[in-house]
C-alpha cells in the first residue's frame, strides 16, 4: 500500500513539474509565434503547438535511446540519493516520460484551440 502511495505521489510531482514547464515553454513559444507570425493569435498558437510537439518528440526519442542501450552500456547515475529525496519510486527515465506526455497535452490543448477557431 505504501509503494502505491509513493508511486502516485511521484507521478503527481512529475506531472505537476511537466505541466508547469510545459506551460512556461508554451508561453515563450506563443510569444515568439505572435511576434514572428504577423501578430496573429492563430500563428502564435500554431508555433506553440509545433514547438511543444517537437520538444516532446525529441524527448521521447532520447528516452527510447536510453532504453535501447541499457543492457549494453549501463549509465552511471551518481545522484541517486539526491534523486530519492524528490522521487521515492520512479527513476529519471519514467519522470522524463511523464514530462514528455504532459508537454504533448499542452500541444493538444493548443491544437484544440486552433480547431475551435
Amino acid at each position: 500500500m505504501e509503494k502505491i502511495k509513493n508511486i502516485c505521489r511521484d507521478l503527481g510531482r512529475a506531472f505537476t513539474i511537466g505541466l508547469l514547464s510545459g506551460g512556461a515553454a508554451a508561453a515563450v513559444l506563443l510569444l515568439g509565434g505572435f511576434l514572428f507570425g504577423g501578430f496573429t493569435f492563430r500563428a502564435a498558437l500554431e508555433a506553440a503547438k509545433d514547438g511543444l510537439l517537437l520538444i516532446a518528440a525529441l524527448g521521447m526519442f532520447v528516452i527510447a535511446g536510453m532504453l535501447m542501450v541499457k543492457g549494453k552500456n549501463p549509465e552511471k547515475f551518481t545522484q541517486k540519493e539526491k534523486w530519492r529525496v524528490h522521487f521515492a519510486v520512479l527513476g529519471y527515465k519514467s519522470v522524463f516520460a511523464v514530462l514528455c506526455v504532459s508537454w504533448v497535452l499542452w500541444a493538444a490543448a493548443a491544437d484544440y484551440l486552433l480547431y475551435r477557431m
